[in-house]
């Protein structure tokens, strides 16, 4: 239940970090190109904060986790980005607004995936 709680919380952390971005680069950017420059950088953060702080994962850095984090971001990013193209296009929400009601689409698959892979103890 520690583990949900924190991952909640570094998921709260990271959509507030990435509506933010979507806020600063939407002026110079436009929707669509501010979204995607701040992705890479709010998946960044949300790498560090689940592997050292939700999961406690203080191993070395492997190839595995990276890869399987990878393929589960780009399927996170997929269905993050169809909900907020959905939500951009479709409704009068303010883009930094659908952004975090993307990611919150989104959080679910990503717990689930890496705490029975990416972060697993692996015996």
């Amino acid at each position: 239940m520690l583990r949900l709680a924190r991952f909640g919380v570094v998921g709260g952390i990271v959509t507030l970090v990435f509506m933010a971005l979507n806020w600063i680069f939407a002026r110079r950017l436009g929707t669509t190109l501010a979204y995607l420059a701040a992705y890479p950088l709010a998946v960044t953060v949300h790498f560090c904060l689940n592997k050292w702080w939700t999961f406690g994962d203080r191993s070395v850095l492997r190839r595995r986790q990276l890869g399987e984090y990878a393929a589960m971001m780009l399927a996170a990013f997929l269905i993050q980005t169809a909900v907020f193209e959905s939500l951009t296009h479709f409704t009068p929400v303010a883009p930094w607004l659908a952004s975090g009601l993307a990611a919150v689409a989104q959080m679910t698959l990503s717990f689930l995936f890496m705490q029975r892979r990416v972060f697993a103890v692996v015996e």
